[in-house]
């Protein structure tokens, strides 16, 4: 069944009304065990009956599909409720000129005192054509229908919007704890931008913090991957929304947050050089290419050992808590206007102007012989991605999906032809800089040059392609 319906908050004058015209009530009781931007899983029981409903949309028109079930089995969900269980009293109220439905629901025990309107109609038309009754004039406070924190699965998982709208620091505990593990649940468009950032730093701040563990405890090399895309989009959202935070404790924590990169950047060099090294197989002699990656192998347990030592220092960990102060801190700072404005608003704005940023170099582009503009090309794009890996579910899967896949396309291409040129550097500089040099050592050298030539002009048209296509999205950034 398709739910297209209006919603408002009332003021209590509307426990009058209801006594007046002696409304029918019902006794409705909630919980959800999925929640989502678009989609919720809800069971109820009306009286004695007892329903699974499955939602999807948006607010203001959703999909809705109910299934009557037994008693057992809703019991046997209760176990698994999202956030709280919700009570209220169902007042049905007809008109006799009009043909849509309403609905007045007095909420109780933590949402108490809130009083919602729903009215439901057969077609959009009607929705667009609806002017609320004289009868309602004096008791709506304000239209909620696209207000998110009104939706039946926000008042659950939140709370009442106008004495706490949510309890930011049990979220920080959720995440704490590995309760929740997607943001999905927690963030919605709606939410002030302010807490939205802080929530999804602290995310990251918590994946930091088990990827540090991991090295430290068990020694996991792996954990250095973790570690570093976990900063690489912390630095990413700091910098982005710097201005929301105290600026000289934001200030230290983005200078701290360089220096772990740096501390993590040439271990990275090295594992890059190994890749790339066992793609040279047949030039390199095979004993030399042994000894060559033995060596290697040493600077690289030499890297990861500076890694774990700093890990573990006292510095490390001074940095490591003025993080968490930042994001746990709820200083003044949080009340700009860029902090209190929704995510969806400042992701639309941020969106927009880094494709400006992007497409200002990307209209200059014209082939490879350009390879300054790259990092400049680059820069832009990364944040773009960065906004829509952290806060895609404050906007419509379809538009982040796409703003995904091509800003990914033309960062990829331009990845691939640093890397080239990087492969190149890095190998000729280790090269000259070991003590004993392989044999083959000029013939390596020249070998990359050539080969890097090759390759450069290939991923340069694979790159025009990308871009191209990226300039004839701007419909995706403008909304």
């Amino acid at each position: 069944m398709h739910q297209i319906e209006k919603k408002y908050l009332l003021n209590n004058s509307v426990e009058r009304l209801i006594d007046d015209l002696e409304l029918k009530k019902q006794s409705i009781f909630e919980f959800y065990t999925e929640i989502k931007v678009c989609k919720e899983v809800k069971y109820s029981k009306l009286g004695s009956k007892y329903y699974k409903t499955i939602k999807t949309g948006v607010a203001g028109s959703k999909e809705q599909n109910s299934v009557k079930i037994s008693k057992a089995l809703y019991l046997k969900n209760k176990k698994h409720t999202i956030g709280k269980k919700i009570a209220k009293v169902r007042y049905q109220l007809s008109h006799q000129e009009r043909s849509e439905q309403y609905y007045i629901d007095k909420f109780s025990h933590g949402l108490k005192n809130i009083y919602l309107l729903e009215v439901s109609f057969q077609n959009q038309s009607q929705k667009l054509k609806f002017k609320l009754p004289s009868i309602f004039k004096n008791l709506v406070i304000k239209e909620v229908t696209k207000d998110e924190r009104y939706q039946n699965k926000n008042l659950a998982l939140l709370g009442d919007p106008e004495k706490n709208p949510y309890n930011i620091y049990a979220i920080f505990k959720s995440i704490e704890l590995g309760r929740i593990t997607n943001l999905q649940s927690v963030i919605f468009p709606e939410m002030k931008t302010s807490d939205s950032v802080r929530i999804a730093l602290y995310k990251l701040f918590i994946e930091l913090k088990i990827s540090h563990d991991e090295i430290i405890q068990s020694e996991a090399k792996e954990g250095i991957v973790s570690f570093n895309a976990a900063l690489k989009n912390s630095r990413i959202l700091l910098e982005e929304y710097r201005n929301i935070f105290d600026k000289n404790i934001v200030s230290k924590v983005r200078k701290h947050l360089k220096l772990m990169k740096c501390a993590l950047s040439k271990e990275k060099d090295l594992q890059f050089i190994k890749r790339e090294l066992y793609k040279l197989e047949g030039i390199i002699e095979p004993k030399e290419m042994k000894d060559f990656l033995n060596v290697l192998d040493e600077h690289i347990a030499v890297e990861q050992h500076k890694i774990m030592k700093f890990l573990k220092t006292r510095e490390f960990s001074i940095i490591f808590k003025q993080y968490e102060l930042l994001l746990k801190e709820n200083n003044r700072s949080f009340t700009s206007i860029e902090a209190q404005t929704s995510i969806l608003n400042s992701l639309n704005y941020k969106m927009m102007m880094h494709y400006k940023e992007a497409m200002m170099v990307c209209g200059k582009y014209e082939g490879c012989e350009d390879k300054q503009s790259f990092d400049t090309m680059k820069k832009p794009l990364k944040v773009v991605r960065a906004l829509v890996d952290e806060f895609h579910m404050a906007m419509t899967k379809k538009r982040a999906k796409m703003i995904h896949k091509y800003t990914s396309r033309v960062i990829k291409c331009v990845n691939q032809i640093e890397s080239i040129d990087k492969k190149a550097l890095i190998v000729k500089t280790y090269i000259s800089h070991l003590k004993s040099k392989p044999q083959t050592a000029e013939e390596i050298v020249h070998r990359i040059d050539k080969e890097s030539k090759i390759r450069i002009k290939e991923k340069s048209e694979a790159l025009q392609k990308s871009v191209d296509n990226f300039k004839r999205q701007k419909q995706l950034f403008k909304q």
